[in-house]
């Protein structure tokens, strides 16, 4: 099976949030390999002449792994597929800035500059050096018959005879122009995230998060796990003001922020707090598939938040158009030609979903199951529900339980209580 470079890359470095810089003649744009660094201490570097010279000196079936200025890893390789290209890989951090590195800083820069230092750092994502050489080794080896990569390390590079400049650190370009463009580059990250959130677009939206959590930002604490809870509620907050953009209505957001508001305050550790990042992202975007209503007029934003926010009361097309101060007839012809279907089936469609719901997440009895969606005939119910799904109320759930454990659905609904029975079923099953 051939592997196909690109993507073999772009997933290796979205997992692993670094860089990933392609550099082919005539070397257009590698100047921002290292988020733009070296190009701010020497704006009049020739960064074609750097590209060309490092596309010959990296040997052919090598994996190059690095160590340049600022203690930054990077590792590069030659396409086997394409000619006259090279990858780089990185920027990355093994960890914290040594003290080494502070000192110096301390000692030939100012207060400006050592700023620039420190928030350029705080953009380099910090992995454990060993783990990500045998995973890029591990991947990148897939590219090439089994044996022939290499690996080499060089201690210094970048460019091979580039020199700090202590008067370098004071230019404008660099205590001005970096600092702006990484803030620029974090903030349309963001962008792009929150756009795609807004969209309901989760595929996108997380392609954007894992380019945007690759910006470290300034602790503003001594404590690790409280600085990550706020940036947290920060981001929470963020998104969701991206779903109030979808009209999403306010019932939905207050009650899916407030989840994570709690969930936030409830981490324990940053590699849980990571997870659920993540998850907040992929849930608001599920909260616009679900309930955003951007794509219809406000006449029936209205209606169907008022079929969805009161499912347990009486809902009639006349009902409802009386509460909109319009005759049946009207709302009727506007919601078939919006929606595609009548009222009274997105009703009973709106219905059947919760009750199914409400039957998997919930012991309640169908007849409370029917009185929560506004049918107060079980029998009526019951007809229904197997009319849209099949099944009877009862060989629903009991159906459904035994397949498998239930998730967390995107309406926060808490899992399955694990009682006796359910547990028993589940050893039957497993057996």
């Amino acid at each position: 099976m051939k592997v196909e470079i690109s993507r073999v890359l772009e997933k290796l470095t979205g997992a692993q949030n670094v860089g990933l810089t392609r550099m082919t003649p005539p070397f257009e744009g590698i100047e921002n390999f290292d988020y733009g660094l070296r190009r701010a201490l020497d704006a009049k570097f020739d960064w074609p002449d750097f590209g060309d010279m490092m596309l010959h000196q990296v040997p052919e079936k090598r994996l190059v792994f690095v160590r340049g200025v600022f203690e930054l890893r990077f590792a590069f390789f030659l396409s086997p597929d394409e000619k006259d290209t090279l990858y780089c890989i990185g920027p990355w951090a093994s960890g914290p800035r040594s003290k080494e590195s502070i000192a110096w800083c301390s000692a030939y820069l100012d207060e400006k500059a050592q700023k620039v230092v420190e928030e350029y750092h705080n953009r380099v994502r910090q992995i454990d050096d060993n783990a990500i050489k045998t995973l890029l080794f591990a991947i990148i080896s897939l590219l090439f018959p089994e044996g022939e990569l290499r690996t080499e390390e060089w201690r210094e590079f970048m460019p091979l005879h580039f020199r700090l400049s202590i008067e370098s650190f004071s230019d404008t370009s660099f205590t001005e122009q970096l600092p702006a463009e990484l803030i620029a580059e974090r903030y349309a990250s963001e962008n792009r995230m929150l756009q795609a959130v807004t969209k309901g677009d989760n595929e996108e939206a997380m392609a954007a998060y894992e380019n945007f959590r690759r910006f470290q930002l300034t602790p503003r604490l001594h404590s690790p796990l409280r600085d990550f809870k706020n940036f947290s509620i920060i981001l929470n907050s963020l998104l969701r003001k991206a779903i109030e953009q979808a009209s999403v209505h306010p019932y939905y957001i207050d009650r899916i922020s407030s989840r994570f508001a709690i969930e936030i305050e409830a981490l324990a550790s940053l590699e849980e707090g990571e997870r659920l990042r993540m998850r907040m992202v992929k849930e608001y975007c599920l909260y616009v598939k679900k309930y955003s209503l951007q794509q219809y007029s406000p006449l029936i934003q209205k209606v169907i938040n008022e079929v969805n926010l009161h499912m347990d009361s009486s809902l009639s097309l006349k009902s409802l158009a009386a509460q909109c101060y319009i005759s049946p007839s009207y709302l009727s012809n506007v919601f078939k030609q919006e929606t595609g279907q009548t009222l009274t089936d997105y009703i009973s469609s709106r219905r059947m979903e919760r009750a199914a719901r409400l039957l998997l997440t919930t012991n309640a009895r169908v007849a409370v199951v029917a009185e929560k969606v506004g049918i107060l005939d079980v029998n009526y119910f019951t007809k229904m529900f197997k009319s849209a799904t099949g099944q009877t109320p009862t060989h629903y759930r009991r159906d459904q339980r035994a397949k498998a454990a239930l998730e967390v659905a995107p309406d926060g609904a808490p899992p399955l209580p694990q009682t006796p029975e359910r547990e028993k079923r589940e050893k039957t099953r497993k057996s």
